[in-house]
């Protein structure tokens, strides 16, 4: 009888730390189909063309079954969850919206840049228009001068 006793025991140990050795498993298949699913969203979809700026840091268990994904997107950490159940990413409204402001932001210094510019150009504008005008500009009768001279010289010699 004690050896059927020792081999039911043995038997539930050889079980249990089966069981133990594939839930771990399991559990780190699910981490890295987390860590998959985020990258893929971060390459594809959030930001395409920056895929080779995606670095997908840490995936771990919460208490609600999903997975809180940790990655470095173009030098930004962003944090997104991976639901198990629908097997779909998500990063959340609040990530977005900071892309937005940054977005918003870049544009206004489009917008000033391009200001500056153009005020640029009327100050060059305005300055030769009253250059073309001035008859004071010693500059530009000197330039007349040598053309009409020019001029001249031309139909002598002809």
């Amino acid at each position: 009888m004690r050896a059927g006793v020792v081999s039911k025991t043995g038997l539930l140990a050889v079980s249990l730390a089966f069981v133990a050795a594939f839930a771990g498993c399991s559990s780190e298949k699910m981490k890295n189909q987390a860590k998959e699913s985020a990258a893929r969203y971060w390459q594809e979809k959030a930001y395409p063309g920056k895929s080779y700026d995606v670095q997908v840091v840490d995936a771990e268990k919460t208490s609600d079954g999903t997975y809180r994904v940790k990655g470095i997107v173009d030098g930004e950490t962003r944090v997104g969850t991976f639901s198990p159940e629908s097997e779909t990413f998500s990063e959340g409204y609040y990530s977005l919206a900071h892309e937005r402001s940054k977005e918003i932001a870049e544009l206004q210094q489009k917008v000033q840049y391009w200001k500056e510019k153009a005020e640029n150009y009327e100050k060059e504008i305005y300055k030769l228009k009253v250059r073309l005008h001035d008859p004071d500009d010693g500059d530009a009768k000197a330039a007349d001068g040598k053309a009409d001279d020019a001029k001249k010289d031309d139909k002598k010699s002809q």
